[in-house]
């Protein structure tokens, strides 16, 4: 009848106002979103495509000459390799010792709050800091590591933990795991605190001891939150340059330059805008693939 068209309007003119309502609200996220994040990536990927620089007034387009020029450069291979070792290794370690730690703090110990606490802290600890301190644990006249190493007999003479091509890799990556492990423990507690305990009860009913029960069904039932959690950590430590860059500034021969510090060279030491963008652009396409790996993940999990 008659009331029902009306009724029929009313919804629909309620239908047009939520719908202009909620594009109201999206449209500052979206303005924000389109200036900081969607103009900078195309702005950058479109230089890489030419031979922007400071010093040159105006720029042409080049093609993919930029690059070619880094597919032959061995520096970049060095350094992509650099970024690889480095934040896989890092990322490893650090999964290994939170698991550990989540696996320990799940139990029914004393003080299990305060030790989450006491692990938590190093998170918000800020990167410029974290580097200062552990440039002094690893000094080499005077550092907590050599200072502990000899005082035990390990060592006769000081190992050049900063200034040694390999020892400086190594170094870098235990301050990237450090900063990475509470991060990842939250995460793992969190996952361990969401398994039923009837699964855990059923195993111990068929005789399961605690080792067991921890690699064959624990472990399992975390795995894809566990590499879920590896991947956006290592999306974040690609990221990061403010670790190697104050601990070795890259050195000693690039050995512990990353790509993040790599781009930053090429645009504020050479000046070639172009080339750096390019580096940005190779490394934007590894970031999409870790994320559309990260995303398959997490969508299989759900």
């Amino acid at each position: 009848g008659l009331g029902d068209v009306y009724k029929r309007q009313i919804q629909m003119y309620s239908l047009k106002n939520n719908k202009l309502l909620l594009l109201a609200l999206c449209l500052p996220a979206t303005f924000i979103v389109a200036v900081f994040i969607i103009y900078p990536i195309a702005n950058g990927v479109y230089m890489s495509f030419t031979d922007a620089s400071p010093l040159r007034p105006n720029s042409k387009f080049v093609g993919l000459e930029n690059y070619k020029y880094l597919f032959k450069d061995d520096v970049y291979w060095q350094v992509l390799g650099n970024t690889l070792f480095i934040i896989g290794v890092a990322t490893i370690l650090a999964m290994l010792i939170s698991v550990g730690l989540a696996l320990l703090l799940n139990n029914a110990i004393r003080f299990s709050g305060l030790y989450r606490s006491l692990i938590f802290q190093t998170w918000v600890v800020p990167w410029i800091v974290i580097a200062i301190l552990w440039g002094w644990i690893f000094n080499t006249d005077y550092g907590l590591v050599n200072g502990t190493l000899t005082q035990y007999g390990l060592i006769e003479n000081q190992i050049d933990w900063l200034f040694n091509g390999r020892n400086a890799q190594w170094a870098i990556i235990l301050c990237f795991a450090w900063r990475s492990i509470p991060f990842l423990m939250v995460i793992m507690l969190a996952a361990l605190q969401g398994i039923s305990s009837e699964v855990l009860d059923a195993a111990e009913v068929d005789g399961a001891k605690y080792w067991q029960k921890t690699f064959k069904v624990t472990l399992p039932l975390i795995q894809n939150i566990s590499l879920a959690a590896a991947l956006m950590q290592g999306v974040r430590m690609f990221q990061e340059m403010t670790l190697p860059f104050v601990l070795t500034e890259g050195g000693p021969m690039n050995s512990t330059m990353v790509l993040s510090m790599y781009s930053y060279n090429l645009a504020f030491d050479s000046w070639d805008f172009a080339l750096a963008a390019t580096v940005g652009s190779l490394w934007l396409v590894m970031l999409v693939l870790f994320g559309a790996f990260y995303l398959k993940t997490v969508v299989r999990e759900m």
